[in-house]
């Protein structure tokens, strides 16, 4: 089979990730036992090759068997994988937030900083209202609403 594998084993649910770690496995013995013949010396090559061809033969074996066990099981991948996208999605939100309220905060601070007088005495901050890092941290909080505004809701 020459399908491409791309998927990782985390993208996988717990019942497929055996297969993929046996296709894992395979595929380095037979990268390594493919690189042992390459670089074995002429008189060698004639002994590794059958465990090389060996390697590659249960390395094509473990491949098929990876597609056969995806193949049979989409409900589990596409649940997993649902699963999986929600988690992640509301994880970014969760930082979104977290930065809007670092972003407010550091707003509030440079408001202070812009606020100060000398010889003044400094309780009232709209005075730092337009101060340039206040301005420019309102402005990121802007663009991390949009950003949360932009998350997906489901994978659809």
């Amino acid at each position: 089979m020459s399908t491409t594998v791309t998927i990782k084993a985390e993208q996988l649910p717990e019942a497929l990730r055996p297969a993929f770690k046996e296709y894992e496995a395979a595929q380095l013995a037979a990268g390594e036992a493919r690189r042992a013949v390459n670089v074995a010396a002429v008189a060698d090559k004639h002994t590794l090759k059958p465990v090389a061809d060996k390697a590659v033969a249960d390395a094509q074996a473990a491949h098929t068997a990876l597609c056969e066990a995806t193949r049979a099981q989409p409900s589990a991948i596409r649940d997993h994988s649902n699963a999986a996208f929600a988690a992640c999605v509301e994880k970014a939100r969760e930082h979104l937030a977290q930065a809007e309220a670092e972003l407010r905060a550091a707003a509030r601070h440079a408001a202070v900083w812009g606020s100060v007088r000398p010889g003044r005495p400094t309780v009232n901050t709209e005075r730092g209202d337009q101060t340039p890092g206040r301005l420019r941290a309102m402005f990121a909080v802007g663009q991390v609403r949009e950003a949360a505004d932009a998350l997906p809701e489901d994978v659809e």
